[in-house]
């Protein structure tokens, strides 16, 4: 039997976050604020986070990746940052697809944004904001 997955925001993201500790040997510190249950568009803004996160891993050379996330009415801010290597974003290879798609293209795709910042030795920060539909109900 294959045991349910959480349905809540902050339950997917500290599974996600101990998958991403376990496989790297890594830390990935999580702070969440507030919570709701997932529909479709949060489940591709934290996949797109997990991508995020696993980059930095990857490439990043830290030890620990911070992870923010905020509940709001309207939306769901996500941050992912690092203090490790920085890039330049118009140096990525053309066949690197984890930003633009795995990350970018899936945020837009479900109509959230990206907005990522980074340079050489400046680490990285990928910020994910995803609006929340318009009659959800809290609980």
């Amino acid at each position: 039997v294959i045991p349910e997955r959480p349905r809540t925001l902050s339950a997917q993201l500290a599974q996600a976050c101990g998958e991403v500790e376990d496989t790297f040997a890594i830390k990935v510190q999580h702070v969440v604020v507030g919570d709701c249950e997932l529909d479709e568009r949060l489940s591709a803004q934290l996949a797109a986070a997990r991508e995020a996160v696993v980059n930095a891993a990857k490439h990043a050379g830290v030890a620990e990746v911070s992870v923010y996330a905020e509940v709001e009415p309207e939306q769901v801010a996500l941050f992912v940052r690092d203090r490790g290597a920085g890039f330049d974003p118009e140096a990525v290879p053309a066949d690197r697809h984890g930003l633009a798609d795995s990350i970018r293209g899936r945020m837009e795709r479900h109509g959230g944004s990206v907005r990522l910042k980074t340079s050489p030795g400046a680490g990285t920060e990928v910020q994910l904001d995803m609006p929340r539909r318009k009659n959800e109900e809290e609980s």
